[in-house]
């Protein structure tokens, strides 16, 4: 029964982050990417472009804080003060609206690389900036003409992506009942990925192994100086547990939420940009009408992170309870030490075959009896 759950569950689970990140069926109007220092979200905006290259999704790429137009990019609206979106939010709708009437019918991906300096403005009253309007006008198709409506064979479908730093301050909201830009956007968004350091994971997960206490990294240290974010291995090593795929990629942590109000919850391994450039070039070769595979895994499925076979034989044992019971050894141990309260009533009487025993200290509330007690 484990084992059918767990194959249905990655099937599953592995259509619905291929849906995603191909954009098919519209299946996320609305994707919020959270990153971090430790981990940027680069690698996963990387993996949006090339999907969308390869379904020939028209992608405008809105650059808050990127001054170099990114490789599988079409329309490049610059938005940090000296380009042509001017960094000002109506101007960049404008453009915006103009690319999307420029391409009728087809599908359009989004993608703005830092909502850090429009969170800041919302939480002015003075810029007069809403998110949730100014990532409506995104997201809302353009009004075509009537003679030109007849003509298209599937509406406009507008897909946005967009990332968010956590780890980066922002001003107070106004007043205290105003939500978090944070808490906002995760109400609004469709779908959150967030994205995970692999080498964190991995140290935390020894360290819980261990019983330690899993370590902090970054700004969570609370150390002064120079933050350095983890830097790949080399690659020398040619030892079969160091292939790229293993020591290299992302990890995503999913929520997406269904129109029904159902929420799906996963982990997902995504691979190095050279692990992934190698497999689509090889079946490009093989066969130019391919259909290229899903290279994104569950994460139960990494050689690291996959379970040994005593735990998967108790989990299929527990996996019909609807509580734990499983215990580690630290608490099994810990139980063990503990003494009863009945314990002392059994070795009070010196020897066995006595019978249980009341032990009761009267306080200075209670009423002797004398004669009660008599009898």
């Amino acid at each position: 029964m484990a084992h059918s759950n767990l194959s249905h569950r990655r099937t599953h689970n592995l259509l619905l982050i291929s849906k995603l990140l191909n954009q098919r069926d519209h299946a996320s109007p609305l994707t919020l990417v959270l990153d971090t220092l430790e981990q940027p979200a680069n690698p996963l905006v990387r993996e949006y472009l090339r999907r969308s290259r390869l379904s020939k999704t028209i992608t405008v790429f809105l650059s808050f804080e990127t001054f170099v137009k990114p490789r599988d990019v079409d329309y490049f609206v610059a938005c940090h003060g000296g380009g042509e979106g001017g960094g000002n939010p109506q101007d960049i709708t404008k453009q915006v609206t103009e690319i999307l009437s420029r391409n009728p019918g087809k599908r359009h991906l989004i993608i703005i690389d830092s909502l850090t300096r429009l969170s800041s403005m919302s939480t002015d009253p003075s810029s007069n900036l809403t998110l949730t309007s100014f990532l409506s006008s995104l997201l809302r198709p353009p009004q075509q003409p009537k003679q030109q409506q007849a003509s298209i064979e599937q509406p406009t479908q507008v897909s946005l992506v967009a990332v968010y730093h956590t780890d980066v301050p922002l001003p107070s909201a106004p007043t205290s009942y105003s939500p978090s830009p944070l808490s906002l956007l995760s109400y609004l968004a469709t779908t959150v990925i967030t994205v995970h350091s692999l080498a964190i994971l991995l140290a935390e997960k020894s360290a819980r192994a261990r019983s330690l206490a899993c370590p902090t990294f970054g700004l969570r240290e609370e150390r002064e100086g120079v933050l350095v974010g983890l830097k790949p291995r080399a690659a020398s090593s040619k030892k079969p547990h160091d292939e790229p795929s293993s020591r290299g990629g992302i990890v995503l942590e999913l929520e997406h939420r269904r129109k029904s109000g159902r929420g799906v919850l996963e982990w997902y391994f995504l691979p190095p940009v050279a692990t992934i450039s190698k497999t689509t070039t090889q079946q490009t070769n093989n066969n130019p009408q391919a259909v290229f595979r899903e290279i994104v895994t569950l994460l139960d499925d990494h050689p690291l992170f996959q379970k040994s076979k005593e735990q998967e034989s108790a989990d299929s044992e527990l996996s019909g309870m609807t509580f734990e019971l499983g215990l580690t050894e630290r608490q099994r141990l810990e139980r063990e030490g503990v003494v009863l309260p009945y314990f002392d009533a059994q070795k009070a009487g010196g020897g066995g075959g006595e019978g249980g025993r009341i032990l009761y200290d009267m306080g200075v509330e209670d009423d002797f009896d004398e004669e009660e007690d008599e009898i």
